[in-house]
């Protein structure tokens, strides 16, 4: 009943703890802002979340039913020895700080290790996951050996650290067996030499050599309870780090939730760089998008759109300067009213393995199936879904792997357009289409455009046309800004930027690409 007791409630203790851990720790997670995961390994993270987690349980659960449980037995059992015979247990009990300093140093050598692997656990956890994603890639290159080879080498480095610690552990306990040994011995030899004086009877010494059998479990226990300790510590900390950091998008605790009435934008003075030494990726940028105005983006490679775009919604938060919605400083808003008042098509689309159906209504779960129907014909997307079997409750694969990337977009596009934001960002969001279905999107769009504020990103003159207005950006800098005839005509630079495309107009070959948009 008591082993039952200890047991169960041990693994309830435990079991308690590391659940609120665990949603700690995810919430967190989502809490923090993009620069952490720009920061931080995905493998590390995942193995902090879940791995380091499950060792932290099997500290608390090992300290509850064993540590607990030792130190029971051992007081016991010394007071039994000091009863039969003070002078011989204070004897024996000189050999045991021995032994706690013998496993208190395999301990120290040991966290070492502990850390190295934890780390090595968490690259590795790291590579698994960009194997699965880049699986497309690997093959294309046939690649697999080297990955093949990376993934060995790490396995082996981790497989050593822990042939380490078990190489120690080998030596440890022959070790504490020669010292108890050794007690037991004292025993016979003292509790001898006290029953030829009289002192003490047989019994007595077989009594005391069983008590330090007895004792020699619980102090070793209490020992490798510090191996355990600096275990726990080791991935107590790990995780800690994630639950301690700091955002740094932070809400201000007297932000007001923000309503969209005419959907202004005013960029004022905004710098921004990734990394407080790195370069300027933006330099005093300056603009103002009218309510209800398109606005296009564009850019040479590298020269902050992108960036600039991610801004809005405070993924980031500028260093200096400021962005204004309706004449309100962003960072006075709660950050979730800001949020649901931007539609984002992002130019790297993530699709979740689950039903079109779901897919479409992310940003919406209680959205109706005319809703869903609606925003996917404005995608043209509706034709293709209706030719699936299952149409609408068809599952993609993690990531939309089973569908190609221009279906990958249109999906994204109403997924977006399904919350029905007043401000719509398009970060090359026809990229991966033709033209032709690239115009009858947007002539869909149009309608649904109306009354919102629409910025874009892309690289197609045919997009561009559509603006009200084109900003250019230069290495950060807002270079011009005009319409698409003026810039055509006037701007030297953003003929240049176009020239690829332009040359092709006027060949009769349509639209190429004339440069890919990353920031």
């Amino acid at each position: 009943m008591i082993s039952f007791s200890t047991r169960y409630y041990s693994a309830l203790l435990s079991e308690s703890i590391v659940y609120d851990i665990r949603n700690d720790v995810y919430v967190r997670l989502q809490d923090l802002s993009f620069s952490f995961y720009s920061k931080t390994d995905t493998g590390q993270i995942i193995a902090r979340a879940t791995s380091d987690v499950e060792r932290i349980k099997g500290f608390i659960s090992f300290t509850f039913r064993g540590f607990i449980g030792a130190l029971i037995m051992l007081v016991s059992a010394l007071m039994i020895m000091f009863y039969l015979d003070y002078v011989l247990t204070l004897m024996v009990l000189t050999i045991f700080p021995v032994i706690l300093l013998i496993v208190r140093h395999f301990a120290r050598r040991v966290k070492r290790l502990f850390e190295y692997s934890r780390e090595i656990y968490g690259v590795f956890t790291g590579l698994i996951r960009e194997t699965i994603i880049g699986i497309k890639i690997i093959k294309s290159f046939t690649a697999e050996e080297r990955f093949s080879n990376k993934f060995a080498e790490l396995n082996s480095n981790y497989r050593n650290s822990l042939i380490s610690v078990g190489r120690m552990r080998a030596f440890v306990w022959p070790a504490i067996g020669f010292l108890v040994s050794l007690a037991t011995l004292l025993v016979y030899w003292y509790g001898g030499l006290q029953v030829m004086a009289g002192k003490a009877t047989i019994g007595d010494v077989v009594a005391l050599s069983i008590y330090v059998g007895m004792i020699t479990w619980p102090m070793v226990a209490l020992g490798f309870f510090t191996v355990r300790y600096e275990r726990a510590m080791v991935s107590a900390k790990r995780v800690f780090e994630i639950l301690e950091a700091e955002s740094d998008v932070k809400e201000d605790p007297n932000a007001i939730p923000l309503k969209v009435t005419r959907g202004e934008i005013i960029f004022d003075d905004v710098w921004f760089r990734y990394d407080d030494n790195g370069r300027w990726v933006l330099r005093g940028v300056s603009f103002r998008v009218r309510p209800g105005e398109r606005v296009a983006i564009v850019g040479p490679t590298g020269s902050g759109k992108t960036t600039l775009i991610q801004l809005l919604p405070r993924f980031f938060d500028p260093q200096r300067g400021r962005i204004l919605i309706d004449g309100i400083d962003i960072r006075k808003v709660k950050l979730d009213s800001l949020r649901r008042n931007i539609g984002i098509v992002h130019q790297d689309i993530y699709l979740f393995p689950d039903t079109i159906k779901n897919n479409i209504a992310y940003g919406k779960p209680k959205a109706s199936m005319d809703e869903i129907i609606r925003v996917a014909k404005i995608a043209r997307l509706h034709d293709f879904i209706m030719s699936l079997p299952r149409k609408y409750e068809t599952v993609i694969g993690e990531r939309g792997i089973t569908l190609s990337g221009g279906q990958r977009q249109r999906l994204a596009i109403a997924r977006t357009l399904i919350t029905n934001p007043k401000i719509i960002i398009l970060d090359d969001s026809t990229s991966n289409v033709d033209a032709e279905t690239e115009k009858a999107i947007y002539d869909a769009l149009s309608r649904f455009f109306k009354g919102k504020t629409v910025l874009i990103i892309s690289h197609r003159l045919s997009t561009l046309r559509m603006a009200d207005k084109i900003i250019v950006l230069r290495e950060g800098r807002v270079a011009e800004e005009g319409t698409f005839e003026d810039l055509l005509k006037k701007s030297k630079f953003f003929r240049s930027i176009f020239k690829e495309e332009l040359s092709a107009s006027v060949r009769g070959e349509g639209h190429g690409l004339a440069f890919q948009t990353f920031s």
